[in-house]
């Protein structure tokens, strides 16, 4: 005769499934929660400053003291712009995002901050725009209007190698393109503090 299964063992085996399937999701959900890349999106790796109320406060800190490479990156009509070009002059290199809420009124600042001809020969703002392709950051400007470079770290090459962690990150360059100051989260780059500061660098010299 064919031996059957008792049903206390059946019940036993369903019972196993449901235990396993209720410790598999949340193992899932960890699992995913670990590994980010697993669905990329234009901003799954770096956070951003989500609110602005602290940039009256944010000052502008001593750089840390690690290398950061020169680079190269194509602007939004296909040309290379070259860091090293702008030696000479006190450069801020602004990394920012279109999804970044604090990055849209921090642009318009830093675009006064070099408007007019006499800042201009001295003082240069890149504006590094990270991981977007490029119809997005026109359609961002269109609504957004500055008068700096914009520059498009696709891969975030740029980004990585610099150590930016959060959005916005500026730092600033003295006129040999050595890191001097830097700041992570927005700031209001039209007070006097912050213009003092700039000025103050630009008068160092090069290391």
């Amino acid at each position: 005769m064919r031996e059957r299964a008792a049903p206390e063992a059946r019940g036993s085996r369903q019972t196993t499934r449901r235990r396993s399937a209720s410790l598999l999701g949340p193992a899932v959900l960890a699992l995913l929660a670990l590994t980010p890349s697993a669905f990329p999106s234009d901003h799954d790796a770096i956070p951003a400053e989500r609110s602005s109320p602290g940039n009256a406060a944010r000052q502008l800190l001593p750089a840390p003291d690690a290398p950061r490479p020169s680079f190269a990156l194509s602007d939004l009509e296909g040309a290379r712009q070259d860091l090293k070009t702008y030696a000479g002059r006190v450069v801020l290199v602004h990394f920012f995002a279109t999804w970044c809420e604090p990055c849209r009124e921090e642009l318009a600042t830093l675009s006064q901050l070099v408007d007019g001809a006499a800042a201009g020969r001295s003082l240069v703002v890149l504006a590094v725009n990270v991981a977007e392709v490029p119809a997005r950051v026109r359609r961002y400007l269109d609504a957004v209007p500055v008068k700096l470079p914009v520059l498009l770290d696709a891969d975030r090459t740029v980004t990585r190698a610099w150590g930016v962690s959060i959005l916005p990150t500026t730092f600033v360059l003295d006129r040999a393109l050595d890191a001097r100051l830097y700041v992570e989260g927005d700031l209001d780059w039209s007070r006097s503090d912050i213009r003092s500061a700039l000025e103050r660098v630009g008068a160092t010299e090069p290391k």
